[in-house]
């Protein structure tokens, strides 16, 4: 499986929501320029995750081939990658070869989002450093991370052990 950048990753969330199914237009707060856009839904269409197809809705248009006007939309492959990477079961996921035998099966690394809400969660909770180093995030970065996940609703409970600050996300009842 491709792994997606986060670009690829929102472009392909927001059409997997999307009843046709079309890249574009892009959220509003992705803020990519137009050949960064294009750039990326080529990347997307090169490794099966999107395909072109006909439209005749004006804001779905990524590119004009004469008269005939094409938008950029979702595979079942980029369907199957979202699924993923949200760490759902796709429901009609395809088949996967086996591993070799004798070679170590790939492990999908967790998203750093994901282990920023994970690693608190734990009983023993987690310092700023165990969650700079699992992320490779810079300090100032995973502190304003932790403050996104409080606007989001988050309990982040930080306390002081031994002069070291813990994080605690308290656990849902």
């Amino acid at each position: 499986m491709t792994k997606l950048s986060d670009l690829h990753y929102v472009l392909l969330a927001i059409a997997a929501k999307r009843a046709n199914g079309s890249i574009l237009p892009p959220s509003t707060s992705i803020g990519v320029t137009r050949a960064g856009l294009t750039r990326a839904i080529n990347t997307l269409v090169k490794h099966g995750l999107a395909q072109e197809a006909d439209t005749a809705d004006e804001n779905s248009i990524w590119r004009v081939d004469g008269k005939r006007k094409v938008a950029a939309v979702i595979t079942d492959a980029g369907q199957a990658a979202v699924a993923e990477a949200d760490g759902k079961k796709p429901e009609e996921a395809p088949p996967q070869a086996a591993p070799r035998e004798g070679s170590a099966a790939e492990v999908k690394p967790k998203t750093k989002q994901a282990l920023l809400i994970e690693m608190p969660k734990r009983d023993e909770g987690a310092t700023l450093s165990q969650l700079v180093e699992a992320t490779s995030w810079l300090p100032h970065t995973t502190r304003a991370a932790l403050t996104g996940l409080r606007k989001k609703g988050h309990v982040i409970i930080a306390s002081k052990v031994e002069g070291i600050s813990v994080y605690r996300i308290q656990k849902a009842d």
